[in-house]
């Protein structure tokens, strides 16, 4: 079975979206779904105070675990992807927020769970890469 990383788009739609989140509660019980350092970090950048920082960091560590590392070679990951990406004329496509996540999820062999048309576009240009789009899949 598959592991995830959550993009922040995900995760905000599963966090409004109560039928949503019951379809994917075995995945995050089970700790199928993780979640890496760049989008925790972007998430609690959200945060309105110390306070609901503190509780977003909870929720998050309750939810999907401990976060996930990016490699010490993500740059030069990133960097391929980029090329690729610029061969293709889709260098447009993904900022350095979604390459971050994508090469992180290569290395960890995780597919990335997300609501954000990008991630599809990488993954159709750099093959190792797996995506899943929250919006068009059911959890299983």
């Amino acid at each position: 079975m598959d592991s995830f990383l959550i993009d922040t788009s995900a995760y905000v739609r599963l966090m409004s979206d109560r039928g949503l989140r019951s379809q994917w509660r075995g995945h995050i019980e089970s700790g199928l779904i993780r979640i890496s350092k760049s989008t925790r970090t972007e998430i609690l950048f959200s945060a309105r105070n110390s306070a609901h920082r503190d509780d977003l960091e909870d929720e998050l560590a309750a939810l999907f675990g401990p976060a996930v590392s990016a490699p010490k070679a993500i740059w030069d990951w990133i960097d391929t992807a980029q090329y690729k990406l610029t061969q293709k004329g889709q260098h447009r496509a993904a900022g350095l927020a979604d390459l971050l996540l994508a090469g992180t999820a290569v290395h960890h062999d995780m597919t990335v769970l997300h609501l954000d048309d990008d991630f599809a576009t990488v993954a159709r240009v750099v093959t190792e890469f797996r995506e899943r789009d929250i919006r068009r899949s059911t959890a299983g």
